[in-house]
């Protein structure tokens, strides 16, 4: 190729050639996860759930563009996010497929993804449910491969990693009985919002606007101001010292303390945000507070 780049005023200078001029991508997902669990490796330590948000985000809003516009990627993976000047950027639509006009999804002839990314129904493609309905993948089967990826992004693996065979991993992603594992994590809504992406039945998983509102992104913000952990487990524990004689005032004082430090040992994320979640909360709370005040009565 005999043209020539000039450097000053950035034009290329040839008589006939044509040249495609590309972003330079630095390193993909894939690659910063192997990294960052490199650095985490022996350390006893979880992904940095701000670094994990940040991405995350970026993740939800680049599938999000290509889904508005009906485009179903179908092969979403750690390595088809490019990072390129510090944000994420999707490659890779060699099996992108669009949705018809008057369809919400498409027509596939064969099963196409990477495997511990594929959603079940992307391996029952143009098989008939047990309702007799035909099996078609859309945009839900792209959430399926956001949720491994987030899974990934929170613990190191993928959710079928431990099936080491193709038929084993097809067995357990295609069972509607399979249980999913989640480990414990120190914020109960990232496991919630993993379970939200990787949902068995597709109608049942939330869709990206949905994602980009929940709590783990968008957590609710109080318009007054709350009184801090440090303070309330101050005051319970000045209530402590002062019942030493009580076992059963202690007791109280502890459940309480419980309750308040991490409420959902008693309602689930899911139930947070609905009354009657609220009302079960704040009966319990008032309930141990009344016991307290019957017992500190009686000093």
């Amino acid at each position: 190729m005999s043209g020539s780049f000039n450097n000053k005023d950035g034009r290329v200078k040839d008589d006939g050639f044509i040249y495609m001029v590309l972003e330079h991508g630095e390193i993909d997902l894939a690659h910063m996860l192997s990294q960052k669990w490199k650095e985490l490796d022996g350390c006893n330590q979880t992904i940095d759930e701000n670094w994990l948000r940040f991405y995350w985000q970026q993740i939800l809003q680049a599938v999000n563009t290509i889904h508005e516009e009906r485009i179903v990627h179908s092969d979403l993976k750690p390595a088809n996010f490019l990072l390129v000047k510090g944000s994420l950027k999707l490659i890779d639509f060699g099996i992108a497929k669009a949705i018809m006009s008057d369809t919400t999804n498409i027509q596939r002839d064969s099963q196409v993804g990477t495997l511990n990314y594929m959603s079940p129904e992307a391996f029952m493609c143009n098989e008939s449910d047990a309702n007799g309905n035909i099996i078609k993948c859309g945009r839900p089967s792209d959430i399926w491969s956001l949720g491994c990826i987030l899974y990934q992004m929170v613990y190191g693996r993928t959710p079928f990693s431990d099936y080491k065979t193709f038929w084993a991993k097809v067995k357990v992603i295609t069972d509607p009985n399979h249980q999913i594992t989640y480990e414990p994590v120190s914020n109960p809504w990232l496991v919630d919002l993993m379970k939200k992406c990787l949902a068995w039945d597709r109608n049942e998983r939330w869709r990206i606007p949905q994602l980009l509102q929940h709590p783990f992104l968008a957590p609710p913000v109080s318009c007054h101001p709350s009184l801090s952990q440090d303070n309330t487990f101050k005051w319970l524990q000045l209530i402590a010292e002062t019942c030493t004689c009580d076992q059963e005032a202690l007791q109280l004082c502890y459940q309480l303390q419980q309750v308040l430090g991490d409420p959902f040992k008693l309602i689930t994320p899911d139930t947070m945000n609905s009354r009657d979640g609220q009302r079960k909360l704040l009966s319990r709370i008032s309930e141990l507070c009344v016991h307290l005040h019957e017992k500190i009565n009686k000093f």
